[in-house]
């Protein structure tokens, strides 16, 4: 045991188990006691190696942790840099954008003015206002 690390003694339980217990076995055999199981139950470490060891591990959750979050915002980078290039292809799928963007802050807002300015009336707001291309000049 004292040959080995503290990572190979926790991470190959199994290989270490076995290996004891064929050390075990063969000091024994000659005395008539026979071995059929022998393993570590148990690593009790130092109080300053289980505070290191438990910095490390909370160091690793943490860099875990902003892989996946760097991951998720490069998802979200791309997802809306093809949105973007969608719209700019298709104006419709532009307005419909708008559209779901003003019905979001309506559901958000208890009153909404609208003028339109000019004294046009509310007939000409609606009009701009889901106009889907620009007038064409002559």
């Amino acid at each position: 045991m004292a040959g080995r690390t503290l990572d190979e003694v926790l991470s190959a339980k199994a290989a270490l188990d076995a290996e004891l217990r064929d050390y075990v076995r063969a000091r024994v055999a000659e005395s008539g006691v026979e071995v059929t199981e022998l393993g570590v139950k148990d690593v009790i470490l130092p109080g300053e190696i289980r505070e290191l060891v438990n910095k490390v591990v909370e160091a690793e959750r943490v860099a875990k942790a902003n892989l996946i979050r760097r991951q998720e915002e490069t998802a979200a980078t791309r997802s809306l840099l093809n949105t973007v290039r969608l719209m700019e292809e298709n104006p419709l799928l532009l307005r419909l954008k708008e559209l779901e963007s003003l019905e979001r802050l309506v559901e958000k807002v208890g009153r909404i003015d609208l003028h339109a300015g000019n004294g046009e009336g509310l007939d000409a707001l609606l009009a701009r206002l889901v106009r889907l291309k620009a007038p064409e000049s002559a």
